[in-house]
């Protein structure tokens, strides 16, 4: 069964918002205080889906591969 519209735009939103978080903690460094600032949320909010998508700051450069 084809997924439908709505499931493929949830989909694409959630990529591209863990895109988004990744970018961010590179361009700091993996600190997450600024990479919430940068983004314009709070740092629970960062947090929260840091761990939703598995996302581990530590060990993150500033180079973006």
């Amino acid at each position: 069964m084809r997924p439908s519209l709505k499931e493929i735009a949830d989909r694409a939103a959630a990529e591209a918002e863990r895109q988004a978080i990744c970018l961010a903690l590179h361009a700091t460094r993996g600190n997450k205080s600024e990479a919430a600032r940068l983004l314009r949320v709070d740092y629970k909010t960062l947090h929260l889906k840091t761990k939703r998508y598995s996302i581990e700051a530590r060990g993150i450069s500033g180079v973006v591969t």
